[in-house]
């Protein structure tokens, strides 16, 4: 496929900039856990199965949260957003490979814009995108719901013919792919706690659902292997 009409370039966050095995959302799923805890005055084990409840059904805990038990988006992602990012450094082949790409270069995130700008500062890549869109911006609709990809084009005008997202998590390259964007899913396993409590709807979230244009496990190798053929 040629990637040579794509102009903007739209990257999730967490876990797709990113390898997982730096644990930095595993840190993130715990703080959840614990915030629940404490907000809901349920014991540890409730609090988890509330937390993928709400992921499952509303596409993040926090909009569950919101919608069920009024707890407010700032004091959530405070908390949870909380974390240690010293594991993460500089990744100068991915700042390179993302410099190189002719058009804008966006984050389009669940999470919020000050969790991504230290993320990033500390990969040394913040210097590369042009945008940060976050889930303030989304009006606190998270992905995969369509409006928040609605909402996402209308503010940075962007044609989605033009455009290609990047995500690690197949359901929200959906929408994605339903508005005419090109889909590129970062394949990545399922995370253990996830397969110790058997959540059977987690499934799909880590398995292609043939929305994906390109399945790849690396950003840097998908840039050197696509973006340097589409030059040519």
């Amino acid at each position: 496929m040629d990637l040579s009409n794509i102009k903007d370039w739209v990257f999730d966050l967490d876990n797709t900039i990113y390898s997982p095995q730096k644990d930095i959302f595993g840190q993130i799923d715990k703080r959840m856990t614990k915030f629940i805890t404490a907000k809901l005055k349920v014991n540890e084990d409730d609090a988890f199965k509330i937390q993928k409840k709400y992921f499952i059904k509303y596409g993040t805990t926090l909009a569950g949260l919101m919608k069920e038990d009024k707890v407010q988006p700032k004091d959530f992602l405070d908390f949870v957003h909380d974390i240690d990012l010293s594991c993460l450094s500089a990744d100068t082949e991915l700042s390179s490979a993302i410099k190189q790409l002719k058009g804008k270069k966006i984050i389009f995130t669940n999470g919020s814009k000050t969790h991504a700008e230290k993320v990033i500062s500390r990969l040394e890549i913040n210097n590369v995108f042009d945008e940060i869109f976050d889930i303030e911006d989304s009006k606190f609709i998270p992905k995969p719901q369509i409006q928040a990809y609605l909402n996402f084009l209308e503010k940075l005008k962007l044609d989605p013919k033009k455009t290609i997202m990047f995500e690690d998590m197949s359901r929200n390259l959906v929408p994605a792919k339903k508005l005419g964007m090109t889909t590129v899913l970062i394949k990545r396993e399922m995370p253990m706690k996830e397969k110790k409590y058997h959540f059977k709807e987690f499934e799909d979230l880590w398995k292609n659902n043939n929305e994906a244009d390109y399945i790849v496990d690396d950003l840097v190798k998908f840039f050197n292997k696509y973006y340097k053929d589409s030059k040519k």
